[in-house]
């Protein structure tokens, strides 16, 4: 892999890991805050286009954007939901498949018996 390949993998992985911090804690965040958020990162704008469309500066979105990332980390360092979400999620997909399986055999092990009998 490429250094630029690398760099934009790191940069997909970075915005996907904030917009999952963004999904949980979006309500705790001021208005003002999620509207900069969205209109850079759902909008995928430039922070010129995101200034304008916000009617701020280039350097006030900057500065909102970077706050409302230091402050979703933060969130989620303290309380640790989304990553505990996460995994709860991947638990109940890895026992959901084991119960299929179980299922699967337990027909299996009744078809066989019906034709014993």
């Amino acid at each position: 892999m490429t250094d630029g390949a690398k760099d934009d993998n790191d940069i997909l992985k970075r915005r996907v890991y904030f917009n999952f911090l963004y999904d949980f804690y979006s309500p705790l965040l001021t208005e003002r805050q999620r509207k900069v958020y969205e209109t850079l990162c759902f909008s995928d704008l430039t922070l010129s286009e995101a200034a304008d469309v916000l009617g701020i500066s280039r350097q006030g979105v900057y500065n909102l954007a970077r706050n409302v990332m230091v402050k979703l980390e933060g969130l989620e360092n303290d309380l640790n939901f989304a990553v505990s979400t996460r995994r709860l999620e991947e638990r109940i997909r890895g026992l959901e498949s084991e119960n299929e399986l179980l299922r699967e055999k337990l027909r299996a092990k009744e078809e066989e018996a019906c034709l014993t009998h």
